[in-house]
């Protein structure tokens, strides 16, 4: 408490982006650049410009944003913020239709399309981490806080 009752001069060190939670996040974006960059631009056998597109949308800005965490830049809490969301939307979108797409097989195939569910059901379960479960926690911790009372 300051002498007029206040509280203090706020730091002018952002209180959500201390410097763990922006080595972490700035990692994990770049690490998550990385692999959707290998899977899609190596791993997968035939280009489709969806697919493609999606791809390098969502790998620029994971990189952007994990660069400008990891550089403590001004622009990267909106950039991570727009990342995520980008990354959350593509990856629910991808691991539904991936989901939707092995009970298909299994279903109308049979026996046969069992090992092709199984193979879909295993990248949908892959995908999780990164474009599902990493998206959201980063959306938690870039929130805007609720100032005190």
């Amino acid at each position: 408490m300051t002498a007029r009752g206040g509280r203090g001069v706020r730091s002018r060190r952002d209180p959500r982006s201390p410097r763990a939670g922006r080595l972490v996040f700035g990692g994990a974006n770049v690490l998550t650049a990385a692999i959707v960059a290998f899977g899609v631009f190596v791993g997968l056998p035939s280009r489709w410009w969806p697919v493609d597109a999606g791809a390098a949308v969502l790998v620029l800005s994971q990189l952007a944003s994990g660069i400008g965490l990891l550089s403590s830049a001004s622009w990267a809490p909106r950039m991570a913020r727009a990342a995520a969301a980008a990354a959350l939307s593509l990856g629910l979108f991808t691991v539904s239709v991936l989901a939707v797409t092995a009970s298909f097989l299994g279903g109308i195939y049979g026996p046969v399309g069992r090992g092709g569910a199984i193979v879909l059901a295993l990248v949908a379960v892959l995908l999780l981490p990164y474009l599902v479960v990493l998206p959201v926690a980063q959306l938690v911790w870039l929130r805007p806080r609720v100032p005190e009372v």
